[in-house]
């Protein structure tokens, strides 16, 4: 383990535990749980806002949030004036610290860990390697990092687990009991029944990019974005898509398929047997293949990255050659989808930011009109994919209890 990060306090912020906190959700009447949604995802609001949010009538509003109030799962905060009309307000907020959440992002090599709020602040974190990802050295080290990360914050309540799934499977990886994961090379696995029993508590699992996705839109840049995608690249390709505020709903072999769209029938070799697919661009593997063909030896990703930095024309052409096939694979999904706004993450994000002049190319390649097309770069981080591991456990009680 890399020593554990301590990011905020955790303990319950009125001296009650996380218990009574679940016994106070499940009392909610349940006309009063869209409040308690729109709390936990846009933050404190006033009355006035809240209440042209939901619709409501200023008195339906004050007799909905009565009892939360009372509960204690909402807080009054103090005096503001509406700038608007300029009357007092007492701002509502959802007390979001009395509940803690897990987050569990798999990888061949690494378990990633979070532990957040209800509204996705992150607690602590920590990461552990993997000598292999069977499942039951992965549930291990799971296991120690939940334990590790609830004694320095306190209990969660839930679990969110994610990996990227298989790519010939025509379902969804919470679809089914036993799943299938290509990147961890597991079959017909039980890992939610297998994280329940170790972590003790409930836990639900989600492809990774998805659950990504659904952190940028309740708690990131995409908030409040009603039409936007998210494509990732590392060690396989990866994407999401939401609509009128909703997630498209793809399976695992959908992924697939997109990650093997062909870009350039005569383009580089992909393992799959065809040329010129978007993973034989811009996956780390193609890029160190690329590299490792003119350099006569196996670099790692990281050095490939400095030297074409520093000018080595071989790492630098590898490089380049991903950074045009992310720009491509960017304009198909605009073209295909008409939806503008695109996330990038993952390894690849590292590609886009130091050679966004080939990004830009490969858009332009495919698009004619690139001006409308808003594309956000994330920093790669895998503890962010952790958070949105948490996400997932956070969306599940906030939607069983609504």
């Amino acid at each position: 383990m890399s020593g554990l990060q301590r990011v905020s306090g955790g303990q319950h912020g009125d001296g009650r535990g996380p218990t009574s906190a679940i016994d106070a959700w499940r009392a909610a009447p349940r006309p009063a749980r869209p409040v308690l949604r729109e709390l936990v995802i846009h933050g404190p609001q006033s009355r006035t806002d809240l209440a042209r949010r939901l619709g409501l009538s200023s008195g339906s509003l004050t007799r909905l949030t009565k009892p939360l109030v009372e509960s204690g799962l909402v807080v009054e905060r103090d005096v503001r004036h509406d700038p608007v009309n300029g009357r007092p307000t007492r701002p509502l907020e959802v007390v979001a610290d009395r509940l803690l959440f897990l987050g569990l992002k798999l990888t061949p090599d690494r378990v990633h860990a979070t532990l957040t709020t209800l509204r996705a602040e992150v607690v602590a974190r920590e990461s552990a390697p993997l000598t292999a990802p069977s499942p039951e050295e992965v549930v291990a080290v799971a296991g120690r990092l939940a334990d590790l990360l609830t004694a320095a914050g306190g209990p969660a309540v839930a679990a969110g687990v994610t990996f990227g799934g298989d790519g010939t499977v025509p379902a969804l990886v919470e679809e089914s009991e036993l799943v299938d994961s290509g990147i961890l090379g597991w079959q017909r696995v039980p890992i939610r029944r297998l994280m329940a029993d170790r972590l003790g508590v409930p836990c639900f699992v989600k492809n990774d990019v998805a659950a990504l996705a659904h952190s940028y839109h309740w708690f990131g840049e995409a908030r409040g974005v009603e039409d936007f995608a998210v494509v990732t690249a590392g060690d396989g390709v990866g994407y999401a898509l939401f609509v009128h505020g909703r997630a498209m709903r793809m399976t695992e072999a959908d992924v697939g398929e997109f990650g093997h769209q062909i870009l350039d029938p005569g383009g580089p070799m992909c393992p799959a047997g065809h040329r010129g697919c978007a993973s034989s661009y811009v996956t780390t593997r193609s890029i160190l293949m690329t590299a490792a063909q003119g350099m006569r030896r196996f670099p790692t990703y990281r050095e490939v990255l400095r030297l074409a930095s520093d000018g080595d024309p071989v790492c630098r052409e590898a490089v380049r050659q991903a950074a045009w096939g992310l720009g491509a694979v960017i304009a198909n999904v605009v073209n295909g989808t008409t939806v503008k706004r695109v996330f990038l993450a993952g390894e690849g994000a590292d590609v886009a930011r130091g050679w966004r002049a080939d990004v830009d190319a490969g858009l332009a390649a495919r698009r004619r009109d690139t001006a409308g097309v808003e594309m956000t770069v994330r920093p790669h981080d895998f503890h962010d994919w952790a958070r949105g591991a948490a996400v997932v456990a956070i969306r599940a009680h906030v939607s069983d209890a609504g």
